[in-house]
């Protein structure tokens, strides 16, 4: 009877190690719902919450736009059909002004998705919602997403 409770729990904690992230699935719903014409299917999904007063996750937005640009159609590891870069706004509409002024223009914004108010970073997710990468230095997006190119 006890190995029939620890394989269960055993299993039960693997489901939960392998689920798909509450902020992918938040993501993924409101893309569809506000961009119809962008496809996810087989693509990594790239999240970046940024702030207007934060110059880190602005650098962020710019390397996105980059990243966004380069691999978008791209072969890469849990998304063979290229990348999707998205960006949270949480002070509205009017900070999108300063995304243009920064150069971030190809970023697909949502600005009405609930994300935790103490949330300023960015996220990596496969096709299947597992993550891939997380708080990613604005230095390092590039060279990171570079690594996930299958040969």
């Amino acid at each position: 009877m006890k190995k029939i409770a620890i394989l269960f729990l055993f299993v039960a904690f693997t489901n939960f190690l392998n689920a798909q992230s509450d902020l992918f699935l938040k993501v993924k719903k409101a893309i569809k719902e506000n961009h119809p014409e962008v496809n996810l299917e087989h693509k990594l999904i790239a999240v970046n919450v940024w702030l207007v007063s934060n110059q880190e996750s602005r650098d962020a937005n710019k390397q996105f736009n980059n990243v966004y640009k380069i691999y978008e159609f791209a072969k890469l590891t849990g998304g063979l059909k290229g990348l999707v870069c998205v960006i949270i706004n949480k002070e509205g509409d009017a900070a999108s002004i300063i995304l243009n002024k920064d150069g971030a223009t190809k970023l697909i914004q949502l600005n009405n998705l609930d994300v935790p108010s103490n949330t300023v970073s960015n996220f990596v997710f496969d096709e299947n919602g597992k993550e891939v990468y997380k708080n990613i230095p604005s230095g390092k997006i590039f060279e990171s997403i570079n690594k996930l190119i299958t040969r």
